[in-house]
C-alpha cells in the first residue's frame, strides 16, 4: 500500500512539473551569442540560434522549437531589455518579444512598416524603417506602439548619445539625422557618404559611420567620425575605389577597436587616422556576410554561402585564428554577444 501511495505521489509531481513547464532548457545559460538566420525571402522560415562560447556548441531553431511556429520573414535585428528580447522581423513587419532565457514568445508587435533596427532609451524603444519617414516609438512596459517621430527620411542604423537619437538615412541617402529625444524634435542632420550602412559609438562617445558609396558604386565608400556633442565631422577616411564594398561595422566590448568587412575582416584602433591596408582575417573562399566583435577579442563572422542553403558561423580569437565553425540556419545574419 505504501509503495502504491509513493508511486501515485511521484506521478502527481511529474504531472505538476510538466504543467509548470519545468522542461530542459533549449540552450545553455552563460556566455555566447544569439544569431538571427534570415531565411529565404518570402518563405517565412527565419530562425534564431544560440552559440555557447563555453561549450563550443550551436543550438538552432530555438524560436520554432519553443513556440511551434517559425520566427517569420527575415529577422534582421535583436536588442535586449532585461530578460526580454525584441526581434525585428523586417519583411513580416513585426517585432517578436521573447523571453531570452527560454525563447518563448511574450508578444508580437504588429503594424510596423518594414522595421529595421531598434534602440532603447528609458522605457521606450525607437524603431527605424526602410519605407517610412517616421521612427516608431514602442512602450516597453505595455509592448504597444505609443507614437512616432517624423525625421523626414527612411532609416536604418541608429545610436543614442547624450539623449540624442542619431539615425542613418541609408537607402539612397547620405546623412545622419539627429533628434532630441526629450522633445522628439529633429535638431539637425550631418552629411556623410552615400548610403550610411552601419555605425557604432566608441569609448569617447564619438560616432563612427560606415558609408558604402551606394549599391551601384556611385562614389568611393568612406568611414566618417562624428562628434556627438558638436555634430561636426572629425574624420573622413576614404576607401580605395568605388569597387570597394565595406560593410558591417562593429566595435569591441571596450569600445577602443572597430572592425568591418572588406575583402575579409579588417580592424583598426579608434585613435587611428588611416584605414587598415591589410585584412586581419582573410576571406579566402568564404562569402562573409555579417560580423560582430565580442568580449576578449572574439570575432563572430557569418558565411551566407549561396544565400539559399544553411550557412556557417565562424568564431575567431583575438589573434585572428579560427577557433570554431558551426552550421546555422539559412542566411545567418545579425549577431548579438551576451556576456557577464
Amino acid at each position: 500500500m505504501k509503495q502504491l501511495l509513493r508511486l501515485l505521489i511521484l506521478i502527481a509531481l511529474f504531472v505538476i512539473s510538466c504543467e509548470r513547464g519545468d522542461q530542459p532548457s533549449l540552450f545553455p545559460s552563460g556566455n555566447g551569442l544569439f544569431l538571427l538566420n534570415e531565411g529565404n525571402y518570402l518563405a517565412g522560415n527565419g530562425s534564431i540560434s544560440f552559440y555557447s562560447t563555453e561549450s563550443k556548441n550551436i543550438y538552432n531553431d530555438l524560436f520554432k522549437t519553443a513556440n511551434d511556429r517559425a520566427l517569420g520573414d527575415i529577422p534582421s535585428f535583436i536588442v535586449v531589455d532585461g530578460n526580454k528580447g525584441f526581434i525585428i522581423v523586417n519583411n513580416s513587419g513585426t517585432i517578436e518579444v521573447v523571453n531570452m532565457l527560454t525563447m518563448e514568445s511574450l508578444a508580437t508587435v504588429t503594424g510596423l512598416e518594414s522595421p529595421r533596427q531598434m534602440v532603447i532609451h528609458g522605457r521606450k524603444g525607437y524603431i527605424s524603417s526602410l519605407t517610412s519617414d517616421k521612427v516608431t516609438v514602442l512602450d516597453l512596459d505595455n509592448l504597444e506602439i505609443s507614437g512616432d517621430i517624423n525625421i523626414g527620411c527612411t532609416s536604418e542604423a541608429m545610436a543614442i548619445a547624450d539623449g540624442k537619437l542619431f539615425t542613418a538615412f541609408w537607402s539612397g541617402g547620405n546623412k545622419i539625422v539627429v533628434t532630441d529625444l526629450e522633445t522628439a524634435e529633429v535638431i539637425t542632420s550631418v552629411t556623410v557618404g552615400l548610403e550610411p550602412e552601419s555605425m557604432v559609438l566608441d569609448r569617447d562617445n564619438k560616432l563612427w559611420v560606415l558609408c558604402t558609396g551606394g549599391w551601384n558604386g556611385e562614389e568611393i565608400p568612406r568611414l566618417v567620425k562624428i562628434n556627438t556633442s558638436t555634430f561636426g565631422k572629425e574624420a573622413e577616411l576614404l576607401f580605395r575605389t568605388v569597387n570597394d564594398n565595406p560593410s558591417s561595422l562593429s566595435i569591441n566590448a571596450t569600445r577602443d577597436t572597430i572592425y568591418f568587412l572588406d575583402e575579409g575582416v579588417k580592424r583598426m584602433p579608434v585613435i587611428s587616422a588611416v584605414l587598415p591596408a591589410e585584412a586581419f582575417i582573410a576571406a579566402g573562399d568564404r562569402l562573409l556576410y555579417k560580423l560582430a566583435a565580442g568580449p576578449g577579442g572574439l570575432i563572430g563572422v557569418t558565411d551566407a554561402i549561396d544565400y539559399q542553403q544553411r550557412g556557417d558561423f565562424l568564431l575567431y580569437n583575438s589573434r585572428g585564428e579560427l577557433a570554431d565553425t558551426e552550421h546555422t540556419g539559412i542566411i545567418p545574419g545579425f549577431m548579438l554577444f551576451m556576456h557577464d
